[in-house]
């Protein structure tokens, strides 16, 4: 069976499901006042790392640092800094 993506949006919400075999898989709810950025792109500098849990915190120009999580790093990504930093100290 197919995926379906089902989206209700109204004046001040926005609900999106994933639809996988007859099933919802996911549920995403975004409301105007609580927007997520979650998923988006930041060109940020690494503040701190944490080499025990593989992660950093990132100054990404917002209220708070943001927390990145080494593998959700893309290989891809982390090829084109090789020279800038050391994978393997984390």
């Amino acid at each position: 069976m197919a995926e379906m993506i089902l989206i209700n949006a109204e004046d001040f919400e926005t609900r999106v499901a994933l639809v996988e075999n007859g099933e919802v898989s996911e549920v995403f709810i975004e409301r105007d006042k609580e927007r997520s950025i979650v998923g988006n792109i930041y060109k940020g500098k690494v503040l701190r790392v944490l080499p025990g849990m593989q992660a950093a915190f990132v100054d990404i120009g917002q209220e708070r640092s943001a927390f990145l999580y080494v593998a959700e790093v893309s290989q891809s990504i982390a090829g084109f800094f090789q020279d800038e930093m050391d994978v393997e100290g984390m």
